[in-house]
């Protein structure tokens, strides 16, 4: 059993320092606080395009101007109006433009910069103790890269051998791909920034490690709920996806690799094999997916394939792989504690 121990490492040894006890509910309550104003934050910079492109939109589309016509002649009640013209609202904003999500991508920088800000100058916690390490970044890195392509890659080649996924190659490859990839890139480190750097470590200080890696994972997966196409499934692989990058940032000691692992599954899903990220379509793609709508359980349906059975099994799998690794020696604690 000593071999699945979750060691503790260095930068919980800094979390510590000076800490006074607060206790679970208090941590998780602040969090909900600070996890609203980075995103408050980072509404901001996106409502000013999306408002301006949502009233473009609206007032140029011919659908519009006929519904005004009809209302104005009598020939459609106010109320048909009404039902028409949310309709009509409903189908513009599900159907954004690509520059929107890189928007939207890029402002959750707001999000790492208000973790940061409310661990070092709220909780007194150097930036160290969330794992920003300066050591073996490039490595810790590409490590993660390679890790996150893979595990998503064999989510997918277990989706199409069991027929649930087609894939073909897109008939225009867009250079946008690259800002794609710089905004997923920032998207990740976010929620690693949020969930594992703050929260995580937070809760370890005043718990123990394996409950601080499910409570922090469990809101991880609440944090998607509000998803387009979530399931139960949906909930069970994103709480299983916080617990394998809630182990490996303990496991390295620091929050690179992590960051990685959750940027390059969310842009190969995306942008390389054309599949839904979370329940958001992305066009911008190497490859087209089409879903086999027969077997909903194993593609994830509109959630896409982290609401499948197919990933479920990898991250278990990876979940057990990443338990029997040994801990980053350099990250070792001084100080043993039982997890």
């Amino acid at each position: 059993m000593n071999r699945f121990k979750i060691k503790k490492t260095k930068m919980l040894d800094e979390a510590v320092l000076g800490h006074k006890r607060q206790g679970i509910l208090k941590v998780s309550l602040i969090f909900v606080l600070v996890f609203f104003i980075g995103n408050m934050l980072s509404s901001v910079i996106q409502s000013v395009p999306l408002t301006i492109y949502s009233f473009s939109a609206i007032f140029s589309s011919e659908e519009y101007h006929t519904l005004i016509g009809q209302l104005e002649s009598g020939s459609i009640s106010l109320e048909e109006y009404t039902e028409l013209a949310t309709s009509l609202i409903t189908s513009i904003m599900t159907s954004l433009p690509f520059w929107v999500t890189l928007i939207t991508l890029f402002s959750t920088a707001l999000i790492i910069v208000t973790s940061i800000v409310y661990c070092v100058k709220f909780e007194k916690r150097p930036i160290t103790s969330m794992g920003v390490r300066k050591k073996d970044i490039a490595k810790e890195y590409l490590i993660g890269m390679g890790i996150g392509t893979g595990m998503f890659a064999l989510s997918y080649l277990f989706a199409y051998l069991c027929g649930a996924v087609t894939i073909s190659v897109n008939s225009y490859i867009s250079p946008f791909i690259i800002l794609f990839f710089l905004g997923f890139v920032i998207q990740g480190a976010s929620e690693e920034f949020l969930v594992r750097g703050y929260y995580m470590i937070s809760l370890a200080r005043d718990t123990t490690i394996p409950v601080a890696i499910g409570l922090s994972s469990i809101f991880f997966g609440l944090l998607h709920i509000a998803n387009a196409g979530f399931t139960f499934i949906a909930f069970i692989n994103i709480v299983l996806m916080g617990i394998f990058l809630g182990i490996y940032v303990f496991k390295r000691g620091d929050i690179w690799g992590a960051c990685a692992i959750h940027s390059m599954w969310n842009f190969v899903q995306g942008n390389i094999f054309g599949a839904r990220v979370s329940g958001i379509i992305i066009d911008k793609s190497v490859f087209v997916t089409t879903y086999n709508e027969d077997l909903s359980f194993i593609s994830g349906g509109s959630f896409g394939l982290e609401g499948s059975l197919c990933v479920t099994l990898i991250l278990l799998v990876s979940i057990l792989l990443v338990l029997l690794v040994g801990t980053k020696k350099s990250e070792v604690s001084d100080y043993e504690i039982d997890a």
